[in-house]
């Protein structure tokens, strides 16, 4: 079963085309906080995912995995470990789309190149995604659950492909779209934004509206595109990996 959780419900017509599989199902999300910071999303993942926790107790739904819509569960067809006895939480570490040097059509089809989890710096998060098997009690955080039953394992395989930035455009977009952000998860000085991509995004593209000069920003961004030596060289020393989900997808359909 699929839950999408819309934002804004006067977009319902955009999703409708979902709906028509009988496994879809379209919600409003229960948030009141409508602020588009990286905190008030956060704030609006978490009610969401609560929503689906009650939803899959009402439901008979055995296991939840929240992921974004910039985000693939990757498991090549292996599902075995819904079925491990006695675990309750099972994370996914995540691997990151290096952006794209030009403009895409579709970023889940185009990037194929991750950078792999642990072995070099992030634009986004890097302590993956967990799903968890729903039972009564369980309350959804950001990344993960707790107040879950049974134990709790990180896995290798399957894995999270993430693609927060997939190209200059979209990057520009993403942050042209946060409002004005602190230096701290939920205005909390106790809880500083430790992902430096995202302070300097905020402040580069800023600058560039600004002064309407972009150089500046082209450059930094470019850096995280890296050229076809620093691909070759990285993929060979292993801090990329190659991943092609969509056409494996298609491949064990048969098409």
């Amino acid at each position: 079963m699929v839950l999408i959780f819309m934002d804004d419900p006067t977009q319902r017509n955009m999703f409708a085309p979902f709906t028509e599989h009988d496994r879809v199902l379209l919600l409003e999300g229960p948030s009141d906080r409508s602020d588009m910071t990286p905190s008030g999303i956060m704030n609006r993942i978490m009610a969401n995912t609560q929503t689906a926790v009650s939803y899959a107790l009402d439901n008979g739904i055995s296991w939840l995995l929240p992921v974004d819509s910039d985000e693939i569960l990757y498991d090549g067809g292996d599902h075995s470990w819904q079925s491990w006895e006695g675990v309750g939480h099972v994370t996914f570490m995540n691997h990151e789309a290096v952006p794209a040097s030009q403009e895409l059509t579709n970023c889940f089809t185009e990037c194929t190149l991750f950078r792999v989890n642990g072995r070099t710096e992030f634009m986004a998060y890097g302590n993956g995604k967990s799903a968890v098997r729903v039972t009564s009690g369980v309350r959804a955080g950001i990344h993960d659950f707790v107040d879950y039953d049974g134990e709790h394992r990180t896995v290798a395989h399957p894995v999270i492909l993430h693609y927060p930035n997939p190209s200059f455009d979209s990057w520009v977009a993403k942050f042209g779209n946060y409002s004005n952000f602190s230096d701290f998860w939920w205005d909390n000085p106790d809880a500083p934004v430790q992902i430096q991509f995202m302070l300097r995004s905020r402040d580069l593209l800023r600058a560039a509206r600004d002064n309407d000069n972009w150089d500046e920003a082209r450059d930094y961004f470019a850096t995280w595109s890296l050229d076809n030596t620093a691909r070759e060289h990285l993929l060979q020393t292993e801090v990329l990996r190659r991943y092609d989900p969509m056409a494996e997808l298609l491949e064990r359909s048969g098409h």
